[in-house]
């Protein structure tokens, strides 16, 4: 058979979008509409497969006529090495023009590298050199100030890589890198998300700030914070009481009632943030550490308040305790914890959030003890 060439090639390739009408065909902003039917011809001009365009002559420049078996490969080589996929396909030629379609490539064969498009006409050799591949019209939206404009459902930009590098590499050199905007009100300017077990949004910086947040929004977390006190920090009721309180080496206070067999009150100031970064702080749990010296000492009475104004009734309950709590030191070396599910009165406000902890100790003997180690309250956020 005699060699033919392959005068001209025009491929129409991005990202598997495809245009089906020539640049001829394309309407200005004064052409008339097509009204309902524009919709179905925007979906057949986006479709998946690649549209090629050409002029096949004989090798003395004579244009052909007739139909030919014409396969269309892809490389990302110039010469040699293995299609990544390849297409053959009946074609018609008129007058050397002919017009055909490469339908079995897929999103992973062009994935943004040089490509090459080889051409082999019926039992003749592939046709060389091949052709390079270069940009098309919708492939322009992605150069340097361009836009994406979509106002479809899904994402309008996905980037998706199987390596191990970036996925979105951004730099600035002078504003910034990548800013986020959104207009819906359940919905996030900048979004992450991480299902392996990693970071969802990471920041670093290794001089000015990683991460910065103004305006009046908050920062919001489902995450549960918590917040340890130490029983270092417990005192007497009142100044005059004889309650004994000596401190341990590990941030513990030993209570003692200084007097004969009896009952004294306890207080451990608290101190929470509430709102944090804008946020109202729920305090949904509380945990007390303690232990008693004999089966005799126990802890009577709990109580965690928060306060509403500055006077003697102005407060509401978030917890009142009154049972009989034992833990002696023979039985319970490591201590023992009482643990409460906090859901009253416990979201602390930017108006609200002084909160009052009491315990009352019993002692079997003027020189018996209890020994609150600490607090832990758990807190949560709206």
């Amino acid at each position: 058979m005699k060699a033919r060439k392959f005068v001209a090639i025009l491929l129409v390739v991005v990202l598997l979008l495809s245009v089906a009408v020539s640049m001829g065909q394309a309407q200005g902003p004064g052409s008339d509409s097509s009204g309902p039917e524009e919709p179905a011809l925007a979906q057949a001009a986006l479709d998946d497969g690649i549209p090629i365009q050409g002029r096949l002559t004989d090798s003395h420049g004579h244009p052909l006529n007739g139909t030919y078996n014409i396969k269309f490969s892809l490389y990302k080589t110039s010469a040699g090495g293995t299609a990544v996929c390849s297409d053959t396909d009946p074609v018609a030629v008129s007058n050397g023009l002919f017009s055909a379609r490469m339908d079995y490539c897929t999103a992973s064969d062009i994935s943004g590298d040089q490509l090459y498009l080889g051409i082999k006409v019926g039992s003749d050799p592939e046709m060389t050199p091949r052709k390079a591949i270069y940009a098309i019209p919708y492939a322009r939206s992605l150069r340097p100030g361009a836009m994406i404009n979509y106002n479809g459902t899904a994402s309008a930009f996905n980037v998706y890589n199987q390596g191990n590098g970036w996925g979105i590499d951004a730099y600035s050199k002078g504003h910034d890198a990548i800013h986020g905007h959104s207009d819906a009100a359940n919905h996030a300017g900048v979004s992450g998300a991480n299902t392996g077990g990693g970071i969802g949004v990471y920041a670093y910086s290794n001089s000015g700030t990683a991460l910065s947040l103004a305006g009046t929004g908050v920062i919001q977390s489902s995450a549960r914070s918590y917040m340890w006190i130490s029983g270092n920090g417990v005192r007497p009721f009142h100044h005059d009481d004889s309650t004994v309180i000596d401190l341990d080496t590990v941030g513990g206070a030993i209570v003692k009632p200084g007097v004969a067999a009896t009952s004294r009150y306890v207080m451990l100031p608290v101190t929470v943030p509430g709102p944090l970064y804008g946020q109202n702080v729920t305090v949904s749990g509380l945990d007390v550490y303690w232990v008693g010296d004999t089966s005799m000492d126990s802890i009577s009475d709990v109580r965690l308040r928060r306060q509403t104004g500055v006077c003697s009734s102005c407060y509401v309950n978030i917890l009142h305790d009154a049972a009989d709590h034992i833990c002696d030191n023979s039985g319970n070396p490591t201590g023992c914890t009482l643990h409460y599910n906090l859901s009253s009165n416990n979201v602390l406000t930017a108006n609200s959030g002084i909160l009052y902890l009491v315990f009352q100790l019993k002692a079997g003997s003027s020189s018996s003890w209890i020994n609150i180690g600490g607090v832990r309250l758990t807190l949560e956020h709206d």
